[in-house]
């Protein structure tokens, strides 16, 4: 009787390690399963935080008068690119200008190049080529958006007006605005085209979310962190930057940060409006800086001075950050 009772307490033990550890197990799978939830909720919200994509292309350049060629052309992982290259002089079709000044255009992070007609209106205006992209994603370009995915369609075009169009990067300019300024920098860090330019520049986007949520290791977690900061110092060649001091969106002082890395000859112009209506309500000093700065004789560009540079507009004297 006592072995048996000896061992039926065994059997409880058992029972009772067994039944604490299959516990155990469970709360691990819980909080396994709960945590993948978590990481794919965020990676969900980083999307729709970081990228706005509008596949419906409502206008074309056609339909603000002006003679373009529709292209297609693959990223760096295989997926098609749309484009439109739009010449300065109308024709049709549209000739390939290798003497003329061209323009890589970049837009912000929603809609589509079609949103941006009145920009490219303003450049072909100026006597320039336009070549604007849509990024994955956007438009009727393929794929899914992402850090990596527009730093490759941003190259790709590149490298499509200058072995397609005989574009010489000596006569490229790249320009973006919003999000398209930060992937801008970052093109134009990697090549050496004749000036950039950007409009209400976002510094980081990485080092907003970790201002907001600290102690979280986000540069693990967050696959697009837009890095301006960290890209600036390596462009070498003139900058024209553009920000409003009332937008909503970006903060002024993203730009003046970029303007203390960049090298000289650089300007930061300070214009007035909303993010999306500065555009508008400075429109004069928006074309009429570009104007200048893209035909400005280049070798004048690099001989210029930082004092030459800060008195062309009171704009270019931004605080330190």
């Amino acid at each position: 009787m006592a072995v048996a009772s000896m061992n039926g307490v065994g059997q409880g033990q058992t029972y009772f390690f067994m039944k604490r550890k299959t516990r155990l197990w469970l709360r691990f799978i819980l909080v396994g399963l709960l945590a993948g939830a978590l990481y794919l909720l965020m990676l969900n919200y980083e999307q729709e935080f970081v990228y706005a994509p509008s596949p419906f292309v409502k206008k074309t350049p056609h339909d603000a008068g002006m003679a373009f060629d529709s292209v297609v052309f693959a990223s760096d992982d295989g997926v098609n690119i749309q484009g439109w290259f739009i010449p300065a002089q109308s024709s049709d079709p549209p000739p390939t200008n290798s003497s003329a000044l061209t323009l890589l255009y970049l837009h912000g992070r929603a809609g589509n190049m079609g949103d941006s007609l009145e920009k490219i209106h303003l450049f072909h205006d100026m006597g320039l080529d336009v070549f604007a992209i849509d990024y994955h994603g956007y438009g009727a370009s393929g794929g899914t958006p992402s850090e990596s995915a527009l730093t490759g369609d941003a190259l790709a075009a590149y490298f499509y007006l200058v072995e397609k169009r005989n574009v010489k990067p000596e006569r490229m300019y790249i320009c973006g605005e919003d999000l398209g300024a930060t992937v801008a920098i970052g093109l134009a860090a990697k090549v050496e085209p004749a000036g950039l330019i950007t409009e209400g520049a976002n510094a980081s986007i990485i080092e907003k979310v970790e201002e907001d949520w600290p102690l979280i290791p986000w540069q693990y977690l967050l696959r697009n962190q837009f890095d301006a900061v960290s890209k600036m110092g390596d462009v070498h060649v003139p900058v024209l930057m553009f920000h409003s001091s009332d937008d909503e969106v970006v903060p002024f002082n993203d730009s003046r940060r970029l303007y203390v890395l960049a090298h000289e000859p650089k300007e930061l112009v300070e214009i007035h409006g909303s993010h999306r209506e500065a555009f508008v309500k400075s429109f004069d000093t928006y074309y009429d800086k570009i104007d200048e700065f893209v035909h400005r004789d280049p070798k004048a560009k690099t001989a210029e001075t930082a004092s030459s540079t800060q008195t062309r507009d009171t704009a270019s004297k931004p605080p330190t950050p």
